[in-house]
């Protein structure tokens, strides 16, 4: 008994869903990454040498502190350098990360990065979601972000306020940036911390006797399917349940003399055999289920695909019997 939906049966909705995620520097290497950026002089770069290019170095990757600054410096500070006034939002086809004006960047000769894996981050990281906490120095630093991309010290949060009260456009260099401590870029994972100042130089590095503690939330979106089915009017008047067929009720007849054919080989005394990978569909229903009166209830909805695969059951928390001349309607919910 199978019934084809029409697609303007089925309803999706997706809504996001958030997990809470705590990581240390001694995650580090294993989906999180804690390494230093640090620019250097054109000849330098030049003779860049792997061999003894200074690098932070894990069970599975290495990554080059001059590699990493310019990696960062083309990806999310290129056209924001330092000491040059930004008159209109960055160019967002050379530019990765939020291009809204409420984002301050500002890249200095070194910066300390900490990247996180998708497998913890899921989509991106919910913005003001995030805690960092850092014991790299003799006081501990507290940093959150601001939902705009921007990362700032607790204890400075009012001189933040000021700061970026009017947006970083033509005017950005002229304020304090004290109370700043980076950036993050939540679709990518990552967290730069660019202020150069002593308070925050050794931020991310994982020195001092704690290191630091990363708070955040993961986003993920999950699909809410909803299938509408309906039985109509003299559908489905019948049923497959054991119960209906001529002496089972509920169980399996099996006459004394082949009751040994059902049993494993051993298992039953002085005779061998083993059980029946098919059984034939039985022909004979009870009386009362070829009576014209006969409802059945149902228990289950059960929704296939176009192989007659079973993808999902709907069980309801009490049968409901099948009139023929009333629809009944039941709506089917699961996420994916």
């Amino acid at each position: 008994m199978f019934k084809r939906l029409d697609p303007t049966d089925v309803d999706k909705t997706p809504f996001k869903v958030y997990k809470q995620f705590t990581v240390t520097n001694e995650d580090s290497g294993s989906f999180v990454y804690n390494f230093r950026a640090i620019s250097s002089s054109a000849a330098i770069r030049n003779s860049f040498d792997p061999a003894t290019a200074e690098s932070s170095s894990f069970q599975s990757a290495s990554f080059y502190h001059l590699p990493a600054w310019h990696m960062i410096n083309n990806r999310y500070y290129r056209q924001k350098a330092a000491g040059v006034v930004r008159t209109t939002p960055m160019n967002p086809y050379n530019n990765f990360g939020s291009n809204s004006s409420k984002q301050y960047r500002m890249l200095h000769e070194s910066a300390s990065i900490i990247s996180v894996s998708k497998d913890l981050y899921g989509e991106r990281i919910k913005p003001k979601s995030i805690t960092l906490k850092d014991d790299s120095t003799a006081t501990t630093v507290t940093m959150v972000d601001d939902g705009e991309g921007n990362l700032y010290d607790t204890d400075l949060s009012q001189s933040f306020a000021t700061f970026a009260s009017g947006g970083f456009l033509d005017t950005d260099i002229i304020r304090s940036t004290a109370s700043f401590a980076g950036n993050v870029y939540y679709d990518q994972g990552i967290l730069i911390l660019t202020n150069t100042g002593s308070k925050f130089i050794d931020v991310g590095t994982g020195k001092g006797s704690d290191g630091f503690n990363l708070e955040y939330k993961a986003q993920v979106t999950i699909n809410e399917y909803s299938y509408f089915c309906v039985i109509g009017e003299n559908e489905f008047n019948s049923s497959t349940n054991i119960s209906t067929t001529f002496e089972k009720s509920g169980s399996i007849s099996v006459s004394g003399s082949d009751a040994w054919a059902f049993f494993p080989p051993g298992d039953a005394k002085y005779q061998s055999g083993s059980y029946k990978h098919h059984y034939e569909q039985a022909t004979r229903y009870e009386n009362f289920v070829t009576h014209s009166e006969f409802r059945p209830y149902v228990t289950k909805v059960g929704l296939y695909n176009d192989f007659d695969e079973l993808i999902a059951i709907g069980q309801l928390s009490a049968p409901i019997k099948n009139e023929k001349d009333l629809a009944l309607g039941f709506v089917v919910r699961f996420d994916a």
